[in-house]
């Protein structure tokens, strides 16, 4: 078979996941210490098993989800595991006003983010007909408006220290057109758009932007969409360090 029909095989099956070479001992160096990720979905899926990977590197962690229950028991985890800061914000970034909250108590508990990672993100299985308008707006504000006034508040300061990362968790469905799940595909088009348009604007600035997509993953999400888990599905946790193997092999953030 073409080697190029097999290379977009493995993508649409998996996501874009660095599998070369194996980077660890350039990995095991990737040390964190003194800085902060904040990374929102983080009380489950990929954005728990992110807070996970950081931690291990010694970042501190501002998780920010809805679920306070689940937050408390994951700052309870990675603080009794890892020498880390652990705070948590309890925010539904499907409210329009979340973005300015969450960078407003950030700031004000004098917190430095160096990375930002923009996770929390859903989907609803429907047709655009006879979808409900209000659902279809809540998924717009969190995968859209969130993802761009999160980087909006904290780029700027990032810029300002002439250092930083975003890490905008986008998905292979920016790429598919999916009928009856047509809200979600957009969104995430929009956010690998996004990303790509921040990237330029970014050049010499000494700030990274980056897109990951995913292809299907193992968490809870498919099933709050009304959707089956695939049986490619990669684990929230391979998706997670995968991203950090990246960085490890490159040396630095690159557009993908």
């Amino acid at each position: 078979m073409n080697k190029k029909v097999l290379l977009l095989a493995s993508i649409v099956a998996g996501g874009y996941y660095i599998t070369k070479r194996n980077p660890k001992a350039r990995l095991d160096q990737y040390n964190g210490s003194g800085q902060t990720v904040l990374i929102t979905g983080a009380s489950g899926g990929i954005g728990q098993e992110m807070a996970f990977v950081f931690a291990r590197h010694h970042f501190n962690v501002v998780a920010v989800a809805r679920n306070e229950a689940k937050l408390n028991a994951l700052k309870d985890e990675l603080e009794n595991s890892y020498d880390v800061e652990v705070t948590t914000i309890v925010k539904d970034l499907s409210n329009e006003s979340a973005a300015k909250e969450i960078y407003d108590e950030v700031k004000e508990k004098g917190i430095v983010i160096d990375q930002l990672v923009n996770n929390a993100g859903a989907g609803k299985q429907s047709t655009v007909a006879d979808a409900n308008p209000e659902t279809m707006l809540s998924l717009i504000h969190l995968n859209v408006s969130a993802v761009t006034l999160l980087s909006h508040y904290f780029v700027k300061d990032m810029v300002e220290r002439g250092s930083g990362r975003i890490l905008n968790v986008s998905s292979m469905g920016a790429f598919i057109p999916d009928p009856y799940f047509n809200v979600y595909g957009p969104t995430k088009a929009y956010e690998m758009y996004l990303t790509q348009g921040m990237y330029g604007e970014l050049k010499d600035t000494g700030v990274t932007v980056t897109a990951l997509c995913p292809g299907p993953t193992k968490t809870n999400w498919a099933t709050n969409a009304g959707k089956a888990d695939s049986k490619m599905a990669k684990s929230a946790e391979q998706v997670a360090q995968g991203r950090l193997l990246r960085y490890a092999e490159w040396g630095s953030d690159r557009y993908s």
